[in-house]
């Protein structure tokens, strides 16, 4: 198995909380947290790298200034400095910082002593040796939580905080004292950052303000917001980076607006508008070389033009677990997601709820969410069409054959042709899944009564031929391309493969029955084009494929995805792509298991 690529989720967000954005040397990647998972993403391409070291929920990561290691902090307090040159990210040391989260983390210049603060008890900061986890000063003077740290990156080493308490302290080490407590703010301090130069360092807040401060003596120098007057933001102020040459700053605000501030000149230069919508907050940022870069709290990574007051890129993605997805029609590149809400870059009204389900079809794809109806999406325009179809109960899954649709929902089945219901079969169990056949003959619907019903598709009409009753609940079921074998998953984590071949026959014969390694329900089930193996994704985290020829082999992906594995479909014979929990789509390549 090979990790061929991994379409990464964007940052987790949330409304009135800046998010750190760590940067390598060479401005080449950044980091960001989401989830349990850090991500190493290319600034200039799509490409993503994950590290999966953390138990718990992921807050900010920080390179070393040599790019050699990289410090991720998480909501329990820890500290994790692990390797950023090897694909293994080997972990060089672990340290329990504070009793609660890491806001931000900082290294000084010489790549061997860390500052990490947050949400503490008894403390909300610690100054330590990224390799041994001694002491190197103590980082006290807050009273509330500690947003972000900064030291300056030359001697004589320099530390400053920003607090929730409205004060800002400023610390000489090493070892880190606290010299002085700076309230100048009037409301909680966002953020401080040392420019690259030492010289100065800035303060930013939720009182709008950006201060500007010597960077040696900590003496405050101007007030920014102040001297610019209207031009100055007017919201709080989340997130400041410094150019690499120390002359100008890059500020993001609740006010969805980043603006570009001359230090020397003391003015604004550029200032970039987005639409007023609250999921427009800029909430974080980073420069970068070339790349000027401010996050929404909707997770856009937005890409600015330093030229001219523009957006130049938008990069979207999910912030939260995939629940659905479909690979069009004939293009093996070209999958389309769903999540609660809609889909992504998909223009027009979506769904009002979880998507929970996808599948293409003659250029289109169809969608059932939770706000029972069934949408459409034109896959040329990227949009969804006016047509609403409302489902009779919760949609559980479809399936489709020529201009048939197929709906199970939690109350009935049923048949959906030109945006209208043609037939409807109600149930006295509880439908999970569906699935058709290669020729539309018969479809098969899961139960939460641990049963499969077979039923004889008669023109727009359904006839019930055979009934299957399994271990547990059904949870994922799926036809072989050519339909003479039906896969079915339980919540469990067991699948059983039946041959439907013989329609004629009223017994449906077990033939594989050692598809049994998932520990947790299966979610997802697909085969490959030629019908020669299967593969499935499961709460586990784990994804599994199997041979027809060799049911006794199995290649194993474990824990493929953080939390969840939610689907997993075929691109061709011998490649896979699976999406799940963590918001992530990636794509796999397999080495299968030769027949002799």
């Amino acid at each position: 198995i090979f990790l061929e690529s991994i379409f990464a989720c964007t940052p987790a967000t949330s409304r009135g909380q800046a998010v750190q954005l760590g940067v390598d040397p060479k401005g080449e990647n950044f980091l960001y947290t989401n989830g349990k998972t850090v991500f190493i993403r290319s600034l200039a391409a799509t490409i993503a790298k994950e590290y999966t070291g953390h138990s718990v929920n992921t807050t900010v990561a920080r390179y070393s200034p040599s790019g050699y290691y990289v410090a991720s902090g998480d909501i329990h307090g820890n500290v994790r400095i692990w390797d950023a040159i090897q694909d293994e990210h080997i972990l060089k040391n672990e340290v329990k910082v504070i009793a609660d989260r890491i806001n931000d983390i900082a290294w000084d210049f010489e790549s061997k002593r860390i500052i990490a603060v947050g949400n503490g008890k008894e403390r909300y900061g610690h100054a330590f040796l990224f390799d041994s986890g001694s002491s190197v000063g103590e980082i006290i003077g807050h009273s509330k939580v500690v947003n972000s740290v900064s030291i300056r990156q030359k001697r004589p080493l320099r530390a400053a905080t920003a607090s929730d308490d409205f004060t800002v302290v400023f610390f000489h080490g090493p070892p880190f004292k606290q010299k002085m407590t700076i309230k100048d703010h009037t409301a909680f301090v966002q953020g401080v950052r040392f420019s690259p130069d030492g010289s100065n360092f800035v303060t930013i807040g939720s009182d709008k303000k950006v201060l500007l401060y010597e960077g040696e003596t900590g003496e405050k120098l101007v007030d920014l917001s102040k001297i610019v007057g209207d031009d100055s933001h007017k919201g709080g102020v989340f997130a400041v980076s410094w150019s690499p040459d120390s002359k100008q700053l890059l500020t993001s605000s609740g006010d969805k607006t980043v603006k570009i501030w001359d230090v020397e000149a003391q003015k604004v230069v550029q200032t970039y508008e987005f639409p007023d919508a609250i999921e427009n907050q800029q909430i974080g940022n980073l420069w970068a070389g070339e790349f000027l870069v401010s996050l929404s709290l909707s997770g856009d990574i937005n890409y600015l033009d330093s030229k001219s007051n523009s957006i130049s890129k938008v990069v979207k993605g999910h912030q939260k677990a995939i629940t659905a997805f479909a690979k069009e029609d004939n293009k093996d590149n070209t999958l389309f997601t769903g999540k609660e809400g809609s889909a992504i870059s998909v223009d027009g009204e979506g769904h009002a709820n979880q998507i929970c389900q996808m599948i293409a079809l003659d250029g289109k794809i169809i969608s059932v969410g939770m706000d029972d109806t069934l949408r459409k999406i034109n896959t040329e325009t990227k949009s969804f069409s006016e047509s609403v179809v409302k489902t009779t109960g919760l949609p559980r899954g479809i399936a489709i054959k020529d201009d048939k649709i197929f709906i199970a929902t939690t109350k009935c089945i049923e048949i959906i042709k030109n945006d209208e219901v043609i037939f409807t079969l109600n149930v006295s169990n509880t439908p999970t899944v569906i699935g058709i056949n290669s020729d539309g003959s018969s479809i098969a619907v899961g139960s939460e009564d641990s049963k499969v019903t077979l039923y004889k598709v008669n023109d727009d009409k359904l006839e019930e031929e055979k009934v299957i009753t399994g271990r547990s609940s059904i949870s994922a079921i799926a036809y072989s391309p050519d339909g003479s074998l039906l896969a079915v998953g339980d919540a469990q984590g067991k699948i059983t493969v039946y041959d439907t071949s013989n329609h004629e026959v009223n017994i449906i014969i077990n033939i594989i029955s050692q598809w049994v390694f998932h520990t947790a329900k299966v979610n997802s089930i697909a085969w490959s084009p030629d019908g020669l193996h299967a593969a499935s994704g499961s709460l586990d985290t784990n994804i599994y494929i199997w041979s027809v020829e060799k049911p006794m082999k199995n290649i194993a992906i474990k824990g493929a995805h953080q939390v969840s594995v939610t689907g997993v479909t075929f691109l061709d014979n011998d490649t896979i792509t699976s999406v799940g929990q963590d918001a992530c789509v990636k794509t796999w390549t397999i080495k299968h298991h030769q027949v002799k």
